[in-house]
């Protein structure tokens, strides 16, 4: 089973490509697997260090369990076992949870991508007992939990990471989505067993926080093509700080994502954005997004595609050969 060491670099976020005309709430059969399958070589032949699917940029929500199952098999057989896939099974209750980390496991996934259930607002007790039911459930699939304090209602303090270490063996990741205010302290507590993984908007300061302790980052723009935090993480891996900042100001110089002020909207264009960003970018032919989630303002969408375009225009600077 994995470990915490075994990831390092960039952990891509990856979107689940529609077909075209596939969007409505009627379409059974949504997923371009031909896409997925270059999409997933691309990535990997870019440099990338881990892939996870189906979270809330891979439309989770939105897929059916056949569909899901399709594009967790296509990854998988791409990949060869050439890098970590952890595959999305959040889910609102802990049996069905535990349904798709063992299915997602028969198809090859090495790991599973999970948030606490979205329905109650959890306590501390019960968040770490769902995690420690799932590592007891299937004690051979690694797990990554998805620490998104907005959408799953947990601030994911320092005590939280302590008794996860204690209680679910299984579990040695985490996409950072909460702050990294307490970085250090779960570090100390966790990070013995927990690979604690900042988004590639927080790894500068994470890094110069916590220097080598960081040893990969999430990112969702690297569907956008992954060079530029491909080379910031090698950078970091290396603690060359004089080109960390180099590149770090690079990145900083693509448009914004987001209009201006917009950023509390985030959580209510976040599919929808992300995927306008990564169709302007090319390297990903995404399609269109699927119900539920298919609004976008025109200014998100202008901000979106300048933004995509911005980003295509770095990756020549840091594409190698």
């Amino acid at each position: 089973m994995l470990t915490a060491r075994d990831l390092r670099g960039i952990c891509v976020l990856v979107p689940t490509p529609c077909k075209e005309g596939s969007d409505k709430w009627d379409a059974t059969d949504s997923v371009d697997l031909e896409e997925t399958a270059r999409m997933t070589e691309s990535l990997i032949q870019a440099g990338i260090g881990s892939l996870t699917a189906c979270g809330t940029t891979g439309e989770c929500a939105a897929l059916l369990w056949e569909e899901k199952r399709a594009f967790i098999a296509t990854i998988v057989q791409v990949n060869r076992k050439r890098v970590p896939v952890f595959a999305g099974a959040t889910a609102l209750g802990t049996k069905e949870v535990v349904r798709q980390m063992k299915g997602l496991k028969d198809l090859g996934a090495d790991g599973a991508f999970v948030g606490l259930p979205l329905w109650q607002t959890p306590t501390l007790e019960n968040s770490v007992q769902f995690y420690a039911d799932l590592s007891e459930a299937v004690p051979d699939m690694a797990i990554m939990i998805y620490s998104n304090a907005l959408f799953f209602k947990c601030s994911f303090p320092t005590v939280f990471w302590a008794e996860v270490a204690k209680n679910a063996p299984t579990v040695i990741t985490t996409k950072v989505t909460y702050g990294i205010g307490t970085l250090l302290e779960d570090l100390r507590v966790a990070g013995h067993q927990i690979n604690f993984m900042p988004g590639q908007n927080n790894i500068f300061p994470a890094y110069k926080m916590a220097r080598t302790k960081i040893t990969a980052c999430w990112s969702t723009s690297a569907a956008m093509g992954p060079e530029p935090v491909v080379a910031l993480m090698e950078a970091i891996q290396k603690d060359d700080e004089k080109r960390v900042d180099a590149i770090w100001e690079d990145m900083r110089s693509v448009p914004p994502f987001f209009p201006p002020g917009a950023v509390p909207q985030f959580a209510q264009y976040n599919a929808q954005a992300e995927k306008w960003r990564f169709n302007a970018a090319g390297f990903v032919k995404c399609g269109p997004s699927r119900a539920p989630y298919r609004d976008l303002p025109d200014n998100w969408k202008k901000h979106a595609e300048l933004h995509g375009e911005g980003w295509a225009e770095l990756r020549k600077k840091y594409m190698k050969g």
